[in-house]
């Protein structure tokens, strides 16, 4: 080979070894900005998993949530309706009692004591009743001025004061009103909420 073909070869050679290198370095850098790019890429959907994560959990624990709340409400929704229809029950018997009470002879006697229990209560003011129309058949025996008042259902009597605007109120429709109050207040079928 002559010198001429000698000196082609080697600056072949070494522009040859110098294209391999700079393919080199162009392949590495490709590679490390691949590398950068998977990375990157990875710690986007690693951080964009996560939020889809807490985002799901979230909204599953604010769905159960909202069920539990749900199933306790409904809970004490049942609780209720039955503490109510028990109630009502006692009521409806207490109810028939009164109407049996009411068709003794017992129940004149008592009326009488109700009007003198109330009479004591203003003493020296003229008194005067009203009584269910079917209680009316008692007004003599009361030996008081006396008037029906068709809103008395179960049975009693109110004993009114002239000259005072003062009533007393001793019917069974207002004595099993304030039994069922109070029983609806002690016993939670009240209507407001406490928890």
């Amino acid at each position: 080979m002559t010198d001429e073909a000698l000196k082609l070869q080697r600056f072949k050679e070494a522009v040859s070894a110098d294209i391999d290198a700079q393919v080199s370095r162009m392949l590495d850098e490709a590679q490390q900005e691949c590398d950068s790019m998977m990375d990157h890429t990875r710690i986007t959907v690693s951080r964009h998993s996560e939020e889809e994560r807490e985002s799901l959990r979230t909204a599953s624990e604010l769905a159960m949530t909202r069920r539990i709340s749900a199933a306790r409400l409904e809970a004490q929704r049942s609780v209720l309706r039955k503490r109510s229809e028990l109630a009502e029950g006692v009521f409806e018997k207490v109810k028939t009692r009164l109407a049996e009470f009411r068709r003794s002879s017992a129940y004149a006697d008592w009326l009488k004591k109700a009007v003198s229990s109330a009479q004591e209560k203003y003493p020296g003011k003229k008194a005067f009743i009203r009584l269910a129309p079917e209680d009316m058949k008692y007004a003599d025996a009361l030996d008081l001025p006396a008037d029906e008042d068709a809103s008395i259902l179960l049975g009693g009597v109110t004993v009114g004061f002239e000259g005072i605007s003062a009533v007393i109120d001793c019917t069974f429709d207002a004595m099993l009103e304030k039994e069922r109050s109070e029983f609806s207040s002690n016993s939670g079928l009240a209507s407001d909420d406490r928890e």
